[in-house]
């Protein structure tokens, strides 16, 4: 057998990318991998397939805060948050869409080809201008509006209030959507306290399997599907239902559920060190969005001494897998959109590396990366 590549990077600090399938997600997947499962056909095998799925609704309504109020909501198993967000955009091309100038590119492209999208501006932080988002919204002359803002961006970790964009879209009679991929497993997500219409999540960002991912939904809102077929997933997401990834995205739920204050906690205090020795040894390096609330696991690492490409090659070498903060998806180092809206220069957007850790992340995985770096920019 011809060995994978890569499998010589000993120090994993690319989460924000994807994190490892959990073991206990695996095996859960297992269980039916080898299986006919069908939720479409009537007969026991279609049962219990059908079964399985509607228990990992369950539990993605443990996990994103609205167990107690299933019934007001939808959730629609996707191919990830891409999908998802691809769909909940495509009901509003007859109206206009309002996003934030961070957004992950799933959403940031469109503003690229359509017509009907309004960037709000962010400040050098990274947060949302609420004041720039409730003038745009006042100044909107269409019916139908939509308002679609991260809950934490995949760069910095820096963390959207979304109470608060909640209530100025609602004020103004627009719908809110939030891309929760990176936040989901890493901190609290609550749909009913954050007041969302809509949301996103990737399975293979909180230790569920690549290709999984849902979109959740008030069930006030009929949605209109991007694709037509057999009518699954009331008949919004036709195509037969990929059963065991469906499994492991409820137990990575589950499990992320149970774990998230310990995870939380672990990530936080290994982010902290790694910044704190970072800044006191290399006065110079800047950390994107320091100075607000971020993810407790992501360090946008800003060293203007020396390009992310250079950085990137070099960590490589050491067995240490990071990411430039714009890291686009042919792999290729690009300019980072969300450097450029947090007003930094080029050199520093040139600079960006962002390192991101994980459950799995080990202490010793901390003291090594900043042994690494520290020799690297001696």
């Amino acid at each position: 057998m011809t060995p994978l590549l890569g499998l010589n990077q000993t120090i994993y600090l690319d989460h924000n990318a994807t994190t490892p399938l959990c073991p206990a997600v695996k095996s859960k997947m297992d269980e039916y991998a080898l299986l006919p499962l069908n939720p479409s056909s009537i007969h026991s095998n279609g049962r219990a397939a059908k079964s399985i799925i509607e228990n990992a609704r369950k539990l993605i309504a443990k996990l994103m805060g609205f167990e107690s109020n299933f019934r007001n909501y939808q959730v629609t198993f996707t191919s990830g948050a891409t999908e998802a967000n691809n769909i909940i955009l495509a009901n509003y091309r007859d109206g206009e869409i309002f996003i934030s100038a961070t957004e992950h590119l799933s959403i940031w492209a469109h503003s690229k080809v359509a017509s009907n999208f309004t960037v709000i501006q962010v400040d050098k932080d990274g947060v949302l201008d609420l004041e720039d988002l409730q003038q745009k919204l006042a100044s909107s002359t269409k019916q139908k509006k939509l308002v679609s803002v991260m809950l934490a961006n995949n760069e910095t970790g820096v963390i959207s209030f979304l109470q608060e964009i909640a209530k100025i879209s609602h004020e103004h009679d627009a719908q809110i959507h939030s891309d929760c991929a990176q936040a989901t497993g890493k901190i609290p997500v609550d749909m009913i306290v954050m007041d969302l219409d809509f949301a996103s999540i990737s399975g293979h960002k909180f230790g569920g399997p690549v290709g999984s991912g849902a979109l959740v939904s008030k069930t006030s809102f009929h949605l209109q599907p991007i694709f037509i077929g057999g009518g699954q997933e009331r008949s919004l997401r036709s195509g037969t239902e990929n059963v065991p990834a469906i499994a492991g995205l409820g137990e990575a739920a589950l499990i992320a559920f149970d774990e998230l204050d310990k995870r939380n906690d672990k990530m936080k205090k290994l982010r902290d060190k790694l910044e704190s020795k970072l800044l006191n040894k290399f006065p110079d390096i800047i950390i994107a969005g320091i100075n607000t609330e971020r993810l407790p696991n992501t360090s946008l690492i800003i060293n203007p001494k020396v390009t992310a490409q250079i950085m990137l090659i070099a960590l490589d070498l050491k067995g240490v897998a990071v990411s430039s903060g714009s890291a686009c998806s042919s792999g290729k180092v690009g300019k980072s959109h969300v450097l450029s809206a947090m007003g930094c220069s080029d050199d520093e957007i040139k600079s960006a590396i962002r390192v991101s850790l994980g459950y799995t992340t080990s202490d010793k995985d901390i003291n090594d990366f900043l042994e690494i770096y520290s020799e690297l920019n001696r």
